[in-house]
């Protein structure tokens, strides 16, 4: 089975040789880097040749015109192959390394060395655009023929040592084919590092999507469970009235009338308590902002320009942010605890006050409760409670790995707690980037 590694490593060169043979197999690019390596090659050729002939102690006899066309002839050769490359890059490496080889047996001489200069080339373009092992191994095969090309030469000019030649023709190919590979090496790992960068970013950004996606699912879990519990008594209500009704339109004619009038009266309560609970669910949700411990204080702020009586106390640990450790399921679940809590006060309890405390001085857990006084007034006959609230409530404690209670107060009121486990937060973290915030509600 393929290595991950090696899989990632065959896929960046497949996807370097799509890239070029989309571009098509004789495009403009590949006939500018063969005019420009044929135009080096032959400048680097004049002036080496001028060089060779102005300096006779560097060449026992002049130095022949034969010479210098065939070395020519050799370098346009070499550098038409570098077409091959978009197609079959390994290929046009190894035949531009051994062309010089047919130069070394048809016309040896002192400018052999100038065939190097499309070996250059060529080994830095196969080595820029791959994972450095590969192509690393790929350039390899080029040593080889590069120092068979100048041991033959070295040889056929006449060098007197042939261990010498071996050991010089050796030297020289590692040196050409080194000298070029380690800058394409260098751009290649470069290459790979911000591909793998971008790579972890995108991962990075449909790992917070489906956390998002995740949490508003649940948010539309907790909002139908809220419905339920508000529609479930009305509608039950109307179902057994309208049964009633069904049987007195003949016998109770007056009796059928006021049971369809109490019916209307119980569709216009369930539909006003719907549009409360769905304005309070949407309470500073327009600006998009995400739920944390932090924006409780915003909830309770809307609340109170609503007309009710709440209190919020935030306890906070010195020197650290609000809820630090705490997930954003956590953070999510808090704020929506606090938000139903304070429904259900308003609904049960009208005109109680209400209390918010935020507790976040534990190093391991944060407290999150929610208390109201006894009503001041009676509540509505039809204000029951299924149940399904707290049940929401519960689960989302159990979800994050925390705690849910709720009961009555001895002094007649109701209170919820929610207990937040803290994340290992040994790295630092803070999932919000929260500053630290020592503001207290209350003013105390």
């Amino acid at each position: 089975m393929m290595s991950r590694a090696k899989f990632r490593r065959r896929s960046r060169n497949n996807d370097y040789h799509q890239d070029m043979e989309s571009k098509g197999r004789f495009g403009g690019r590949s006939f500018v880097i063969v005019a420009g390596t044929a135009i080096v090659s032959l400048v680097t050729l004049i002036a080496v040749a001028s060089i060779i002939s102005s300096d006779p102690s560097l060449h026992e006899s002049p130095l022949p015109t034969s010479a210098v066309t065939a070395t020519a002839c050799a370098l346009l050769l070499q550098s038409l192959a570098l077409l091959l490359k978009p197609r079959a890059p390994i290929a046009s490496l190894l035949i531009i390394a051994a062309l010089p080889i047919s130069l070394a047996f048809i016309e040896p001489n002192g400018l052999f060395t100038v065939t190097v200069v499309p070996v250059v080339v060529t080994v830095f373009l196969v080595a820029a655009h791959g994972s450095v092992l590969h192509t690393g191994r790929q350039v390899l095969l080029a040593v080889p023929l590069v120092a068979i090309g100048q041991f033959i030469n070295s040889f056929r000019t006449g060098h007197p040592d042939v261990t010498a030649a071996i050991f010089e023709a050796f030297a020289q190919a590692i040196v050409v084919v080194a000298m070029a590979f380690l800058p394409a090496a260098v751009l290649a790992s470069q290459r790979a590092t911000l591909l793998a960068q971008n790579a972890e970013v995108r991962a990075l950004t449909r790992e917070r999507d489906a956390q998002i996606g995740e949490a508003v699912a649940l948010e539309r879990t907790a909002m139908a469970r809220e419905l339920h519990d508000i529609a479930a008594h009305h509608l039950s209500g109307i179902s057994l009235m309208a049964a009633a009704i069904a049987r007195q339109v003949e016998s109770d004619p007056a009796a059928a009338r006021d049971g369809a009038l109490h019916v209307r009266r119980q569709s216009k309560l369930i539909l006003q308590d719907l549009r409360r609970l769905v304005g309070l669910l949407r309470i500073g949700e327009d600006d998009g902002q995400i739920k944390t411990l932090s924006t409780i204080r915003e909830l309770v702020g809307s609340v109170r320009a609503a007309g009710s009586s709440v209190n919020l106390d935030i306890r906070f640990a010195p020197n650290r942010p609000l809820g630090h450790g705490v997930g954003p399921l956590g953070h999510l679940a808090a704020y929506r605890m606090v938000q139903e809590t304070l429904t259900n006060a308003l609904k049960h309890a009208p005109g109680a006050h209400c209390q918010v405390l935020i507790d976040d001085r534990d190093t391991t857990t944060v407290e999150v409760s929610v208390s109201n006084s006894p009503a001041e007034s009676a509540a509505k006959a039809d204000s029951v409670n299924s149940g399904l609230g707290i049940l929401g409530m519960r689960e989302r404690a159990i979800l994050i790995g925390g705690s849910f209670d709720t009961g009555p107060t001895p002094e007649g009121g109701w209170s919820s707690t929610m207990i937040l486990p803290r994340e290992d937060d040994s790295k630092g973290n803070n999932p919000y980037g929260n500053k630290p915030d020592t503001k207290r509600e209350d003013g105390r």
